[in-house]
Parts: C-alpha cells; structure tokens; sequence
C-alpha cells in the first residue's frame, strides 16, 4: 500500500480512544495529521499531538463542538490552515446522548444524537470535498457500529441494555446508508468512502468496563485499539471504496499484519485476540 507522506489527514474525537490511535497510526505511515475534539477535551487533543511528534510525525489540534452547526461550519479550513488542504477526513466523533428504549427516548436527545453523529460527518465531508476534488485524490472514513443492524435473538446482554442502543444505531445505519451512497456518487474522482466498525467492541477507555464484562463470556468480541487502526489504514491507503465493514474482515481481505501504532511492529493478524489483565 502507498505512503501517505504527502497527504494531510482530519481526525475528529481524537483525544483519546479510536480517534487517537487512527491518528497515530495514519502518522506513522508519513501522514501529517490534524485532531480535533471539543475544549474540553484539549488536555487530551495535546497529549494525541505530543505522541504523534514524539514518534517523529507533525500534527496539530483544532477544538469544535459538533454538537454545534455554527462552530463546526469552519472546521475544515482551520483544520487545513496548519499544514495545508485536507485530504483525508476520518469521522470517528460520535455521541450517546440519552440511553432510553425507542418508545421512550425524547425528541431533544434524539435531535442531539443526530446532529453529532450523521449531521457533522455530512457537513465535513462537505467542507473537504472540494479540495479532494481539486487534487483528484480523497479518503473519507466513517466510524460506525455494529449497533446499526438488531443483534439476534437470544441478545448478549440485557434487552434493556440493547433497546437503549437503538437510536444510537440508527444514527449509524444512516451514516452508513450516507456512505455507501457517497461512494457510488464520487466512483472515478479518485476520492474513496467508507464506513469501518469494531467486529463487537474496541479496547478504548471509555468502553473498558463494558470490553472486561463482554471477555467474560465471549472474548473473541473484544479487540485491540490497534486492530481499528490498522483496517483504518488499510482503507485509506488502498483502493477501496463503498464498504460497509468491520475490522477483521478489512485485515483478512487484503492480508494485512497488524501492527501496533508506530506500523513497524508486528504483533498479530486478523485472529489475534486481546490479552486482558487484571
């Protein structure tokens, strides 16, 4: 797979989690990167910068609140005034904001869902589009779920557990409806778009309570952080476009090692599971 030495990466909810080891990842394949959260989340946007540098990358941060139409409506170009246009874009940033059955979930916390997980994505993709056009050469990257699709039938957990999940995955299945469709329209622009998901859970700290009580009973539903890293990569670096998938499966198509952050190392493959301590 090609370099990214010459290409300028967004990565949004990069202060910590998925968002942060895309970053990393992307930078130690030559890519210069840019990360942003919200202001409250800049402890964490410096920290992702202050390991990208230290790895040998350059990187920059950006604060803006998703959640928020006018604060995000120029995120692209701040994003593109630290080292120049962006031309890969990862929507990893998304929100629960209310965990409640469909029937009784409010129209507020449905609102604000939405806004952070399918609206801000679209209006990103939006914003970098034209430089992507311009160059004849983009990568978009949706971060999804496996919470868009209902889980069979008898569930893993407890049903008031997956009921509250359900806007949430809503949220993610129109974000990957949007993708796929996106795909279809960019076909032969050279700019590619797709939707990658966790096979079940990632690794992150903020899911870290439910990883350890989901490895319980079925640990192969756990992987490492650096297992979305790696299909993120695949993708952006390839030639793919259109794919809804998940992480294991990207590794297994194209016969990707994986890697740990600095891409150098290689600690497993598609098959390889988390080894959780403690």
């Amino acid at each position: 797979m090609a370099t990214l030495s010459s290409h300028i990466a967004l990565v949004t909810g990069a202060s910590r989690g998925i968002g942060r080891a895309t970053a990393r990842r992307l930078a130690a394949e030559g890519a210069t990167v840019v990360v942003t959260a919200t202001a409250r989340s800049a402890e964490g946007l410096q920290q992702t910068c202050a390991l990208i540098e230290q790895e040998g990358g350059r990187a920059a941060f950006v604060e803006a609140d998703l959640a928020d139409p006018a604060a995000r409506a120029d995120l692209v170009t701040r994003a593109a005034a630290a080292f120049g246009p962006i031309d890969i874009l990862v929507n990893n940033a998304a929100t629960i904001t209310a965990y409640a059955p469909p029937s009784k979930i409010d129209l507020a916390a449905r609102q604000a869902m939405f806004e952070v997980n399918l609206q801000a994505p679209i209006d990103l993709i939006q914003q970098a589009l034209p430089a992507m056009r311009a160059q004849g050469w983009g990568r978009i990257l949706n971060i999804t779920s496996e919470t868009a699709n209902q889980p069979p039938i008898p569930y893993a957990g407890p049903a008031k557990f997956i009921h509250a999940l359900t806007l949430y995955g809503a949220s993610k299945a129109a974000l990957d409806r949007f993708t796929t469709g996106l795909a279809a329209e960019l076909h032969g622009t050279g700019i590619h778009a797709n939707a990658l998901a966790p096979y079940r859970i990632a690794l992150s700290e903020s899911a870290e309570a439910v990883a350890r009580q989901m490895a319980k009973a079925n640990p192969d539903w756990v992987e490492s952080l650096e297992m979305m890293a790696e299909a993120a990569y695949v993708l952006i670096a390839g030639r793919y476009t259109g794919l809804v998938v998940k992480s294991r499966e990207v590794l297994q198509m194209a016969q990707q090692p994986l890697h740990a952050l600095d891409g150098k190392t290689v600690i497993g493959d598609a098959l390889s599971l988390v080894k959780l301590e403690g």
